[in-house]
């Protein structure tokens, strides 16, 4: 039998690389009786992170719990708000040229004896007008209009009157992380990687430091960011692009002042559809992290920063920079004794917020396909089976929005609907859903991020649906809808009562006086970053 794992080695720091030092060794040791892994965290101290606003899932409730977090210490300490939705603006635009807005949100209504009542909100609003059809499903819609919280100050951790996930400093995320792992006992190495040595099965044998001298490696992960040290340029795993299906490029961050100093928070992210791309407004604390995706075939950088500014209602800040998106994946996340995570192992436009969630996933499943020191290949294909899924799907939900949007004022949106290339299973999807609605048996991904109602949302959001008939619309009844929708009359009442106002919420927790397990009483948390990957996006 294979020796056991006992030293795990994480290159790279930033946000990817001490999240999964934090929730590997959490898990690993946190309740074992067995002999301890052994994780180190190697960064380079030369390479700066830049923090903006990020956003997660609602996954990050799980890692908080499995790593014992505690989520109003989280909320004081990375510059936190909450974040139940995503609002799309501009993306389509009805017949007399307005622009169309529609929230994304994470909860679900229930189903009316078997039937989605998405199929009794088209046969009833086929002519059009009406309440929009998130609205029409969900009573929070409503304390997303009001900006108010989707979780009291005073709950208990992760207790929310809806689901929710967050808008999060990445930069002081990182940072977190960092001061926790050192409290659970993780090696902090500040030092740069120079060299990666193999033994004679191609497995990572060692890495050499530029100070440090020769580092032993039973298992690496790969956290160092689009460079991929190990992954990509030692291990020389190809990399398989996205980009004939999701048109954006570049992205260029800007972060600025909130409109009104203590004025309302939006409990939910937004992107704006502009001439070559979209742009992303992430509500944090003290600041909105702001930026723009988009196409370097349709704008250059100079214009680009110049029509963010402009919709910031900003003057350009001579500091921006744009960086340089790589789109796609590895072939293989997992090779040989290294896994790749994070910007190492692939990227797509942060457009639902994935990155953090990409991450996240990736450690989950490498806990559930632990090896020995031999890495076993049947392990491996589970493993790079499970991580291209997640990729492929979010590539075909991210690539859903450009492909049937209805814009024809800039030569990006022509290109977008008419040029690029639809994934075959997306191709597949919508032509199905012009014959019915999506349901859970058209999306069979193990670990499926977005549901059909995910779906159903950003459709009925762009109007795809219009004029268009189901079968399965015989098979209900308009007064199971009526009694539906007094249901969501009342849980919006409810909602209304119960939610506090948003940046009041976030206030209250801040001030709130707590010493978390993690944390000797009277010490502070240094959240200044020292490296890893090179800056984080939306």
């Amino acid at each position: 039998m294979s020796e056991p794992i006992r030293n795990l080695t994480i290159v790279g720091g930033g946000t990817a690389g001490w999240l999964a030092a934090a929730m590997i060794s959490a898990s690993r040791n946190g309740t074992s009786d067995a002999a301890p892994l052994n994780v180190t965290l190697i960064e380079s101290p030369t390479i700066p992170t830049v923090g903006v606003g990020e956003a997660t899932t609602l996954s990050m409730g799980w890692t908080l719990d499995l790593a014992g977090l505690d989520e109003n210490d989280f909320i004081r300490s990375c510059d936190v708000t909450f974040k139940a939705a995503v609002k799309f603006i501009d993306w389509d635009r009805s017949d007399d040229g307005t622009p169309l807005s529609y929230y994304h949100p994470f909860s679900i209504p229930p189903y009316l004896n078997g039937y989605a009542p998405a199929y009794h909100y088209h046969r009833r609003h086929k002519g059009g007008g009406g309440r929009s059809f998130a609205h029409s499903m969900l009573g929070s819609c409503a304390v997303l209009d009001a900006l108010k919280s989707p979780r009291k100050p005073g709950a208990q951790s992760l207790d929310g009157l809806f689901p929710y996930a967050y808008h999060v400093n990445a930069g002081l995320f990182a940072g977190y992380l960092r001061e926790y792992c050192k409290t659970i006992g993780v090696n902090h190495v500040l030092d740069d990687v120079v060299g990666v040595n193999r033994d004679e099965r191609g497995f990572v044998s060692s890495l050499a430091l530029e100070r440090g001298g020769d580092h032993p490696v039973e298992f690496v992960i790969d956290c160092s960011g689009f460079r991929s040290l190990i992954l990509q340029q030692a291990l020389e795993e190809p990399f398989v692009s996205f980009q004939e299906s999701l048109p954006c490029d570049r992205a260029i961050p800007m972060p600025i002042d909130h409109p009104e100093p203590g004025g309302k928070l939006p409990p939910y992210t937004t992107s704006t559809g502009l001439s070559a791309g979209w742009a992303w407004n992430v509500p944090l604390w003290s600041r909105r992290g702001t930026g723009y995706v988009y196409s370097s075939a349709h704008i250059s950088d100079d214009e680009a920063i110049a029509e963010l500014a402009a919709h910031n209602g900003v003057a350009p800040p001579e500091n921006s920079r744009s960086i340089h998106m790589n789109i796609g994946r590895t072939r293989h996340t997992w090779v040989k004794n290294c896994v790749g995570m994070g910007l190492a192992a692939g990227f797509i436009e942060p457009l639902e917020s994935t990155s953090i969630h990409f991450v996240q996933m990736s450690v989950r499943w490498l806990l559930d396909n632990f090896p020995t020191r031999d890495c076993s290949p049947a392990l491996q294909q589970n493993f790079n089976g499970l991580t291209a899924t997640l990729y492929e799907e979010i590539r075909d939900f991210i690539a859903l929005h450009y492909v049937l949007n209805n814009r024809d004022d800039t030569p990006f949106w022509r290109f977008a609907r008419d040029e690029l290339t639809c994934p075959d299973r997306l191709a597949h999807l919508i032509e199905l859903w012009r014959h019915k609605l999506p349901s859970a048996p058209d999306l069979p991904n193990r670990g499926a991020l977005f549901s059909e109602w995910s779906y159903m949302y950003v459709l009925f959001g762009k109007k795809f649906f219009a004029g268009m008939d189901f079968p399965s619309e015989d098979a209900i009844r308009d007064a199971d809808f009526d009694e539906f929708l007094f249901s969501v009359a009342s849980d919006k009442n409810r909602l209304m009562a119960e939610a506090p106002d948003h940046r009041a919420a976030i206030a209250e927790i801040r001030e709130m006086q707590s010493t978390p397990w993690y944390r000797p009483a009277g010490t502070s948390v240094d959240l200044a970053g020292a490296g890893g990957e090179a800056g984080a996006i939306a």
